[in-house]
């Protein structure tokens, strides 16, 4: 079910490949490679000669609005290979869930990393920079306070109490929107949601980039937050 889930989700991309084409005519505790997108990020040159502000604003919105990455027969069999080795280690009871939604954001952030290059293919290189990037993540949300990495602990926190705050929380954000029929909010409008449950502002913060990594809320920047989806 997993692979056929998993080739489902990544066959709608292909289409969307053949469309534009048409139109125009391990979660496993390995060791960090050589080539690492964290050992490029840190021996980036100090004296790079950044682009002026407004050049770097033209560029992002160029790249959104005109770049449209498709991915790559490797990339796709990265992508694959990765999220069925996170459902496979995180498939019991005890475990958060991965589910298509961790599969989504893969494919999401590995066409934007190909976006912010302007190039039209998402090549294997931007899956493994993103898996990296995702490898990072699920470390740091799964290890304890002892740096044990423990993958029954929540993604929505360490306690049940925790979890059910963040959950209503996420509910609260749910009903704001369809009240108010808009998706996006400032974080003050969130924080506002959180007092409403008595939530502490260290647990507030923690819960945004919790539901931020489950991919319930995006982050869009300037402080504000798009609800993605609903429970």
């Amino acid at each position: 079910m997993d692979l056929l889930l998993s080739r489902h989700v990544l066959s709608l991309h292909k289409a969307n490949k053949i469309k534009r084409n048409l139109n125009e005519t391990t979660f496993d505790g390995s060791e960090i490679e050589e080539n690492s997108f964290r050992e490029r990020l840190r021996n980036t040159d100090e004296n790079i000669d950044h682009l002026p502000h407004t050049l770097f604003r033209k560029y992002i919105a160029y790249a959104q609005k005109y770049v449209k990455p498709y991915l790559s027969d490797e990339a796709k069999e990265i992508i694959k290979e990765f999220y069925l080795s996170l459902r496979k280690q995180f498939k019991t009871g005890d475990c958060t869930p991965i589910t298509t939604r961790q599969l989504n954001s893969l494919i999401r952030l590995t066409q934007a990393r190909a976006k912010v290059e302007l190039r039209e293919e998402a090549t294997r290189d931007d899956a493994k920079d993103v898996i990296e990037l995702m490898r990072f993540s699920l470390v740091d949300v799964f290890t304890d306070s002892s740096g044990v990495l423990d993958k029954t602990r929540s993604q929505i926190g360490t306690g049940m109490s925790t979890k059910n705050q963040v959950m209503r929380l996420l509910t609260l954000i749910q009903r704001k929107s369809d009240a108010e029929a808009k998706s996006v909010f400032k974080t003050s409008e969130l924080k506002e949601l959180s007092e409403q449950l008595g939530m502490e502002k260290t647990k507030f913060y923690q819960a945004l980039q919790t539901l931020n990594i489950q991919g319930f809320i995006l982050n869009k920047g300037q402080n504000q937050y798009q609800l993605v989806t609903a429970i």
